[in-house]
């Protein structure tokens, strides 16, 4: 097994189920030049086959740069044939590489053990899951009550646009960001060739909610592949009165889950208050594994960006 980077003529990408790893997925957030692509030397899909793509993503202000996830990317798999082609593919990572990766799979205790020996950092990530919205009045039931009230106080008082597009949601992106001081992360380029790819190829759709004066008020992407729906990103506008936008946004993701007949995934997140809103719709918690390392020069470089900012 050999990393090879995917613009190298000839390499391949396997046919793999998992929307995070569709090479279109990639051609959307990560052009080829910033990828690096660990590919098993047997052919794709074989029974010893590994896969794993990861982004070069730049930082402390382009000096250095670290193995991850592209942008609006939950995990960048890795795709194995069977699970003990992982500490291979660990072996495969270059030494001298910083490296952090939200994976696509809890690791059991023997996959965590070898990580620690090549020097990575094992840590849990949550999500929250509905696993079955076949029947909508039995998820609508499972909702705490709070969240019941604040949607049908969504319902009351918004209605889905006909047509939304990208700069809906680029635009609450950066209200929502700029309300917590912080800039987008995503950008403007990235978001809009994804909300196409998407749709493109019948994987993802545009959810905007306006209110009685065709406000936008919330807008989000839901994305899907053969087993779950997720809710990708979204962006809220906010006003004095709270009309239930964020309620009757996940809610329309879980209809689209519904009418898929697929898991619905909130995506994780480390924050409390959003941990609670995801599970107050009666989402149960799943884990998965994060993986982090860094060399002693991106430690340094880290801590100086910090003092820089301050």
């Amino acid at each position: 097994m050999n990393p090879t980077g995917n613009r190298n003529a000839g390499l391949q990408w396997p046919d793999m189920q998992g929307l995070f790893l569709q090479e279109w997925w990639w051609d959307a957030v990560c052009p080829p030049e910033d990828r690096l692509v660990l590919s098993s030397d047997e052919a794709a899909g074989s029974a010893g086959g590994a896969f794993w793509p990861l982004a070069k993503v730049r930082r402390c202000r382009g000096l250095f740069s670290v193995l991850s996830m592209p942008p609006l990317t939950q995990h960048s798999g890795p795709w194995l044939a069977g699970r003990a082609r992982f500490a291979d593919l660990l072996a495969c990572l270059p030494r001298s590489a910083s490296l952090k990766v939200n994976l696509g799979f809890a690791l059991n205790e023997e996959e965590i053990r070898q990580a620690r020996q090549a020097g990575f950092r094992v840590s849990e990530g949550v999500t929250y899951v509905i696993r079955d919205c076949r029947d909508l009045e039995k998820v609508f039931a499972g909702v705490k009550p709070a969240q019941r009230r604040q949607l049908r106080k969504g319902m009351r008082n918004l209605h889905l646009m006909p047509e939304p597009d990208a700069g809906m949601l680029i635009s609450l992106q950066k209200e929502t960001f700029a309300r917590q001081g912080r800039k987008s992360p995503y950008p403007e380029k990235v978001v809009s060739r994804l909300c196409e790819a998407v749709q493109r190829h019948k994987a993802g759709h545009l959810v905007a909610l306006a209110d009685a004066e065709e406000n936008v008020m919330a807008c989000g992407l839901f994305v899907w592949d053969s087993n779950r729906c997720y809710s990708l990103t979204h962006g809220f506008h906010k006003t004095g009165q709270n009309v239930g936008a964020g309620s009757l946004l996940q809610w329309e993701g879980i209809r689209i889950a519904a009418e898929k007949e697929l898991v619905f995934d909130f995506e994780g997140s480390n924050i409390e208050s959003i941990a609670r809103f995801n599970s107050s719709f009666g989402a149960s918690k799943e884990t998965y594994s994060r993986l982090e390392r860094y060399t002693w020069g991106m430690k340094i470089l880290e801590k100086a960006s910090v003092l820089l900012k301050r």
